[in-house]
């Protein structure tokens, strides 16, 4: 396995080349740089076959929130509606950069994330057609006018698949707004599925902070048995 580094300002992006020629390419954005606990965890659900690229140091709330919000979870949320400002320099100039590192280009390309990266996820498939699979553990499905947006919008890109999770144990915040993530998860699923998307929710044990390269391992699996 060789693994090469890039930054863009204060965001670290990590290549994982693991497969020859024109595999899968998997982008999973989380908080801290994980990809080693990532292939990990894929090697616990018999994962492999892709590329992984990780993406860390994001400046979280801000850039991963698609529209700015008060605050729901804490006094320091922050949720300034700056995806429309990372979105271009994901597409832009991380994805041409970390693929001109690669002997061909990618069979196809997966966006994953966490939490609020998994909603990140969902909506940019709403603005680029660039990943056509698309992973959510433990999104962030909550977040307030997410589920009239989806209603609204159709996506943008020919999405082959979809997957949504979430914790057993999530839905038991005392915090309203949190309480409705398990059952805006599965709704966005449907909807999703209405659509002619191969789409998958699936309810793991635990709360939101449980085992979260597994996770994302399960969506990646799921996703790439979908064949090519």
């Amino acid at each position: 396995m060789e693994i090469q580094e890039l930054h863009f300002e204060h965001r670290r992006v990590c290549l994982y080349k693991l497969v020859n020629g024109p595999a899968p390419l998997v982008y999973s954005i989380d908080y801290h740089e994980n990809g080693q606990l990532l292939l990990d965890a894929c090697k616990q659900v018999d994962c492999d076959g892709f590329n992984l690229v990780t993406i860390s140091g994001l400046h979280w709330n801000q850039e991963l929130s698609p529209w700015p919000v008060d605050t729901v979870v804490s006094k320091d949320d922050n949720f300034a509606g700056e995806a429309d400002q990372w979105l271009p320099m994901l597409t832009d100039d991380v994805v041409p950069q970390v693929e001109r590192l690669l002997d061909a280009p990618p069979a196809w390309r997966m966006l994953a994330g966490y939490s609020l990266a998994g909603l990140f996820a969902v909506w940019t498939a709403h603005q680029c057609d660039l990943f056509t699979r698309i992973l959510s553990a433990s999104g962030s499905m909550w977040y307030p006018s997410w589920l009239e947006y989806v209603q609204t919008h159709e996506p943008v890109a020919q999405l082959q698949g979809i997957y949504l999770s979430v914790g057993d144990k999530e839905s038991t915040s005392r915090n309203a707004v949190l309480q409705t993530v398990g059952e805006r998860t599965r709704q966005v699923a449907a909807l999703m599925a209405a659509r002619g998307v191969s789409a998958k929710f699936e309810l793991n044990p635990g709360n939101h902070f449980k085992n979260p390269p597994l996770r994302v391992a399960k969506g990646i699996k799921w996703l790439m048995d979908l064949g090519s």
